[in-house]
């Protein structure tokens, strides 16, 4: 009988060590509670959650604790929930917060996840299906900028969530290369050639919130562009607040001299900050009937003409060089007026 009660309550003191630690990913460490205040130091992403089911989202500085900050509940029926961060980030938290969480029952803006799916390695093809990294970082290598580099990952038909890009790992980023792509809440920590492409047969590639830093002393060493679109009659998307840093030569450049280029292609960036050095935010091909429609763009520092919002090209084929025409604002390619820009 006393053997019985020792083993019972063994039993019962595991089972409440695993429900504790079910509160954050695996891998992670709680920096707060639920309506308390958080501080992270840079983009960093974070879990919200409770018994194994969380939402994540990329945040810096101090935040609230709570659903209003993330957006959606992943478990409604919990009302202790933690925020938490891979182990190897730095935060720190405790102070109550003012913002009271609001319940809701949708998590469309997250998946549960228990820390980070087997599918999420540097080289990866992933295929028709979302694939939630849970904050892992993956990378590959990084020569140089040259073209050529195998991508970080592949994306068809697919969604990637939630990962970091290794600053001396980037290679030629991730690729949608079929179908309707997304990247959600991924953290470049330096690019190498370039952060992501839509490439091949690819219809959409959306990019939401995140953030890329790119530099010149970063691996990749002459900042040329953090986003590529080749595929032609198909869409780029930037949006959900993702952020660009560092010194980047452009946000989002419209392929100039592709083989059998062509168009028309589509970009549209809203809710998107440039923190940071840059040349020119969105580059399209007029006369392959481009168009780019900017709206809710903050950039550091923006005076008019510095830098340069949208410019039209003159596309052409590959082996010669694509022709700058200039800075456009309300325009058949340049679908942006001067009221969607502001400085900060």
């Amino acid at each position: 009988m006393f053997k019985k009660i020792m083993i019972t309550t063994l039993l019962v003191g595991i089972s409440g060590l695993s429900l504790a630690a079910s509160n954050r990913p695996s891998g992670y460490t709680t920096i707060c509670k639920i309506d308390q205040t958080c501080t992270v130091s840079g983009s960093t992403n974070v879990a919200f959650g409770a018994s194994g089911k969380f939402v994540y989202k990329v945040l810096s500085g101090s935040f609230s604790c709570s659903v209003s900050t993330f957006g959606s509940d992943p478990i409604p029926s919990k009302s202790v929930k933690e925020c938490s961060i891979s182990k190897s980030g730095s935060g720190s938290g405790g102070t109550t917060s003012s913002t009271p969480p609001t319940n809701s029952s949708s998590s469309s803006s997250g998946s549960t996840n228990t820390g980070g799916s087997s599918e999420c390695k540097a080289g990866a093809t992933i295929s028709n299906k979302t694939v939630d990294c849970g904050g892992k970082t993956i990378g590959l290598s990084c020569p140089g900028d040259g073209e050529g580099q195998p991508a970080v990952i592949t994306l068809k038909n697919a969604t990637i969530k939630n990962v970091r890009i290794a600053a001396n790992g980037g290679a030629d980023g991730i690729h949608c290369d079929s179908g309707t792509c997304r990247a959600e809440n991924v953290v470049w920590e330096d690019i190498c050639e370039d952060a992501a492409s839509l490439l091949s047969s690819g219809k959409k590639l959306t990019i939401s919130g995140g953030s890329a830093y790119n530099s010149t002393s970063g691996p990749g060493g002459k900042p040329d562009k953090i986003f590529q679109h080749n595929s032609k009659n198909s869409t780029f998307e930037i949006t959900g607040n993702f952020t660009a840093k560092g010194t980047n030569g452009k946000l989002y450049r419209s392929c100039g001299n592709c083989s059998s280029n062509g168009g028309p292609r589509y970009v549209n960036i809203n809710n998107v900050t440039i923190d940071g050095s840059i040349g020119s935010i969105a580059g399209v091909n007029g006369n392959f009937g481009d168009v780019a429609t900017i709206r809710n763009l903050k950039i550091k520092g923006y005076k008019s003409g510095s830098p340069k919002v949208c410019e039209e090209y003159k596309g052409v084929q590959k082996g010669s060089s694509s022709t700058k025409i200039g800075e456009k604002w309300n325009t058949s390619a340049c679908n942006v007026s001067k009221s969607d820009v502001k400085a900060f």
